[in-house]
């Protein structure tokens, strides 16, 4: 994953899995009644791989791309998830609401409202699990051979004492919340969402402990120096498959079976979890503005067939060869007259226009619109290359005719995101800050590649024999991205990102980032 922080945004790219890759913004809302960010992503596609506006258009990208606006992720310590005294605790909240449930006033609101909390608890706890064993595994591949006991993380050893005391007081006060909820005065939605909690933070502890216990297993310096800290997170761990076992939930392990059950059921989960999280988005598939240049197009092209067939035809009868030879050239014209100026069009009108636009709704205040976003995709010949893109482009080049032995198509996609912070921030106490995130799919984009190996002849110095070696054929295509944020009207920062994605045949090898200079 590569990772470069910025004072407002703070970007992300990693690699999602074989095909498809991820961008992941996270967005520093300021108290500004109306701010908005511009994504600029240049993509350069070496031409061996055939892609141009010919075979590759609008739709093509845009359903080769999938776009999500969440709320990020409160961030809030288990301690602190479990303190009585902390008011904004989703525990402590439910805890609250149930008071009134168990009293009869379980109305559609309130069970709605103790719902969101369960699931917005069990993104806090996921995130939390998953940022302590992410730090502890790092502290811990410090303690090996080859690092002096001066430079290892001492905060290591008490911070992980800490942690499992925090599991274990987090486990007995979600007990204590599972025996309140099993009530059968409860409503069958509180119940059924406490179940899928349940089995989710199971599935969390198993998965996250399970990566901590292979870290301290795989260093022995580590084992020996935290030794019952490994036989806690050991129990642990085992206890989960266990109980999911015995609340007959439908993620259990079986060895020796496909097992897609728990790979499915972790899936189920986790989306009906983090959807306390997520934004909704109305589509607005083409811009009126848009349509209004290509009906003007359109009409450019029919108005040249007419005159043709008017001038035409005052010189020769309809019926006439000149007249019919005439009308077919006119529309044949007509007809490319039309592509070439919603081509010019569209790509000349990118920086005011936009294809698509998406209204930003927050359902938990009713539908209520807190944004807008707008896109827009087109290929750019190189002279209408930004030169601050170029620049970035050519940063890796080792002579001055680099360009000429990897010729490339470039296509840019353009992705404004309007806010309107004041209303987020008068209505979500915890909920405020966005994740802006887009994963690509280089599938189409591959699909003409030549095979992922190619054997390679060569001689043996030792015995002059002739050999063929096995080498991996992969095509670069690099990425400039460069991220705009405005506040007020006014452009508060201008940041730059370069990264090489190399492929091949069969899809992503890996992602590169490219430092500038």
């Amino acid at each position: 994953m590569i990772e470069d922080p910025n004072d407002i945004l703070d970007s992300r790219i990693k690699l999602h899995d074989r095909h498809r890759f991820e961008i992941k913004l996270d967005i520093d809302l300021d108290a500004a009644a109306k701010s908005s960010y511009e994504v600029e992503t240049y993509f350069f596609v070496p031409r061996a791989l055939n892609v141009g506006p010919h075979n590759y258009k609008k739709e093509n990208f845009y359903n080769s791309s999938q776009r999500y606006i969440r709320f990020r992720t409160p961030k809030m310590s288990l301690g602190k998830v479990c303190d009585p005294a902390i008011e904004t605790s989703p525990l402590n909240r439910i805890r609250q609401d149930m008071g009134k449930v168990l009293a009869g006033a379980a109305d559609q609101q309130l069970t709605d409202k103790v719902c969101d909390e369960i699931r917005l608890l069990g993104c806090i706890i996921r995130g939390e699990i998953r940022d302590y064993v992410k730090v502890f595994i790092e502290g811990l591949s410090t303690y090996g051979d080859a690092v002096p006991a001066a430079q290892r993380k001492l905060f290591v050893g008490e911070g992980l004492e800490n942690f499992l005391g925090d599991l274990k007081r987090m486990e007995t006060a979600l007990g204590s919340l599972k025996a309140e909820v099993s009530d059968p005065a409860v409503p069958l939605k509180i119940r059924e969402t406490a179940a899928f909690f349940d089995e989710y933070v199971s599935l969390i502890l198993e998965e996250y402990l399970t990566s901590l216990l292979e870290t301290l297993r795989g260093n022995p310096g580590a084992l020996a120096r935290f030794a019952d800290v490994e036989r806690g997170v050991t129990a642990i761990v085992v206890e989960q498959a266990r109980y999911r076992q015995a609340m007959k939930y439908p993620s259990v392990l079986v060895p020796g079976s496909s097992n897609e059950t728990i790979i499915y059921r972790r899936g189920v989960l986790k989306k009906f979890m983090s959807g306390v999280l997520y934004l909704k988005t109305e589509f607005s598939e083409w811009e009126g503005l848009t349509q209004v240049f290509f009906g003007v197009a359109a009409g450019a092209a029919m108005f040249f067939a007419v005159m043709v067939t008017f001038i035409v035809g005052r010189r020769y009868a309809v019926n006439s060869m000149p007249f019919i030879a005439a009308a077919v050239i006119s529309y044949i014209f007509k007809d490319r007259i039309k592509d070439w100026l919603k081509l010019l069009f569209s790509k000349s009108l990118t920086r005011w226009i936009s294809d698509r636009k998406i209204d930003i709704l927050d359902p938990g205040l009713g539908g209520k619109r807190i944004g807008l976003l707008k896109e827009a995709f087109t290929f750019l010949a190189e002279k209408d290359i930004p030169p601050d893109i170029a620049r970035l482009r050519r940063i890796d080049n080792i002579t001055s005719i680099d360009e000429e032995g990897k010729p490339e198509r470039a296509f840019k996609y353009k992705k404004e995101i309007v806010l309107y912070p004041e209303v987020i921030l008068r209505s979500h106490e915890r909920r405020r800050d966005l994740n802006d995130i887009m994963r690509f799919n280089l599938r189409e984009l591959i699909a003409q590649a030549d095979d992922a190996a190619v054997a390679y002849p060569y001689v043996d110095p030792a015995t002059g024999g002739l050999l063929n070696a096995d080498c991996s054929r992969v095509y670069h295509i690099n990425l400039v991205l460069k991220y705009a944020y405005y506040s007020r009207g006014e452009q508060a920062a201008v940041h730059y990102e370069r990264i090489r994605i190399v492929a091949n045949k069969e899809g992503i090898v890996r992602l590169e980032e490219v430092k500038a200079a």
